[in-house]
């Protein structure tokens, strides 16, 4: 038996014949392995030198499962040794995953790129998206399955074939279909911008419309809570409770909701929208979109514009940043990001200045708090900002709680 440990996963690689001649032995190997590797947050069986696994070797996995607070991912299964665990019931209790196909990108197209990887044209029918090597394979089949369920509800989306491997990473084959980002048609178009704005807001309308039956898909709400439950070294146990009952405050509905609707995550084809990134979507309030879309295309633009912003590239975060420079993660401009906003809240609240108005100011601290516990998240963080991200919220938020989580959404 062998291990290795690399960005808080361990994995642990079986061999050979696992057997009552050998369980009582591995047994205490993987029990060693997890008791000395107490920083890894994540733990998974690679079983692709595996030949066979008896009923004692079952059950030092269930055991092990037992250990650990999350899943126990069994990988690359060969056929044979999946007809075992089937069979005996353990892909029930174990996550179990038959041995992936390996895919080359090499000579590929990039298409795209995002937080958690890169998009490749791989055929002429087919485009893989390539997840960074510390993207647990638990997040990656998560996001699969959401597109299918989202799919099956009516989302347009992407359909997605397949998971592989792709050297040392796991990607998703999903159909090609001709098609460009929303921020894409704008760079090549500027004066398509306004089209592209009012139909990316109907589709929301039209996606917010959308009920999921109980237990179809995750709460919405759940990504929001796990990313305040990762802030617990930033703030105190009361901050922490405080800032859960800011979403809290949101009630809890079932409609269709994207969690990251912005404008390169909205494809065009053939004149016709879809959506694509759906790992993070679920049923809840639409109120979490609207929140997240007024941080992407108002608090963020105006937040670059005062030169003040830290989760941009260097391009962005040089003196002299100006309204026509283009953001380079959102991919046009700050002044065309704003006029989007404009256009889409316009359009999403057919036309009614009042309720703009209104909705605007319930969306500005939301989405003032939602982006500073996403910055403090993202990976890419300079320790040097986190203190100045925790002392904002605690001057601009905490203050206003009361006020703030007696909102009606």
């Amino acid at each position: 038996m062998q291990t290795k440990i690399q960005d808080d996963t361990l994995t642990i690689f079986l061999e050979g014949r696992i057997d009552s001649n050998n369980s009582n032995e591995i047994e205490h190997q993987i029990i060693t392995a997890l008791s000395t590797n107490p920083e890894a947050s994540n733990v998974q069986i690679d079983a692709e030198k595996l030949s066979y696994i008896s009923s004692a070797g079952l059950r030092v996995l269930l055991k092990a499962r037992k250990h650990l607070k999350t899943p126990l991912p069994v990988l690359n299964v060969s056929s044979e040794v999946y007809d075992i665990f089937s069979v005996t019931g353990f892909t029930e209790l174990l996550d179990v995953h038959r041995k992936m196909r390996e895919v080359s990108v090499e000579g590929c197209d990039v298409l795209g790129e995002g937080a958690n990887g890169k998009v490749y044209r791989l055929t002429r029918d087919e485009m893989i998206k390539v997840f960074k090597h510390n993207v647990p394979l638990s997040a990656i089949e998560a996001e699969r399955e959401a597109s299918r369920k989202a799919f099956l509800l009516g989302v347009p989306c992407a359909i997605a074939f397949d998971t592989v491997r792709c050297g040392e990473s796991y990607g998703t084959i999903y159909e090609m279909f001709n098609a460009g980002t929303v921020s894409e048609r704008i760079t090549a178009d500027p004066a398509r911008l306004p089209e592209l704005a009012r139909s990316s807001a109907l589709l929301l309308k039209q996606l917010h419309e959308i009920e999921i039956p109980e237990g179809q898909m995750p709460k919405a709400s759940d990504f929001l809570h796990s990313i305040i439950d990762s802030l617990t070294g930033d703030f105190t146990p009361d901050e922490i409770t405080m800032m859960h009952g800011l979403y809290n405050a949101i009630p809890e509905e079932n409609h269709f909701v994207h969690n990251d609707y912005h404008a390169k995550n909205i494809m065009e084809s053939n004149g016709e929208l879809m959506l694509i990134d759906l790992g993070d979507a679920g049923a809840g309030n639409p109120a979490i979109d609207l929140i997240h879309c007024y941080m992407v295309y108002k608090t963020i633009a105006d937040e670059m514009s005062r030169k003040t912003d830290v989760m941009n590239d260097k391009a962005n975060a040089k003196a002299g940043n100006s309204d026509d420079e283009r953001n380079a993660f959102f991919g046009i401009t700050l002044r065309q990001m704003r006029e989007f906003w404009t256009i889409f809240i316009d359009t999403y609240c057919d036309g009614d200045k009042e309720r703009v108005r209104v909705l605007e100011e319930k969306l500005a601290p939301y989405a003032d708090f939602m982006h500073k516990t996403l910055a403090l998240f993202h990976p890419l963080m300079p320790k040097e900002y986190r203190k100045m991200y925790v002392d904002r919220l605690r001057a601009d938020i905490f203050p206003r709680y009361d006020e703030l989580v007696k909102y009606t959404w």
